[in-house]
């Protein structure tokens, strides 16, 4: 069974979002820069905070996580 997946692309990070099981989801931070703090990457996932209903709502609140937390 494959898993469903989407990403986006920021100019400062690559963001793919994943359904691990009906309504749980990880976010997975990947930065562009080596040199960034969070440069080796990192996961949210549903019970550490991910939300939304849908891979769609869930990559746009992961996207406004990133840009809280580490803004350009």
């Amino acid at each position: 069974m494959e898993i469903p997946e989407e990403s986006r692309e920021l100019a400062d990070v690559t963001i793919r979002v994943r359904e691990t099981s009906p309504g749980f989801f990880e976010a997975n931070f990947s930065p562009t820069s080596p040199t960034h703090m969070a440069r080796q990457g990192f996961t949210v996932d549903t019970k550490l905070g991910a939300k939304g209903k849908s891979l769609g709502e869930v990559l746009d609140w992961a996207e406004g996580h990133w840009r809280q937390n580490y803004p350009s």
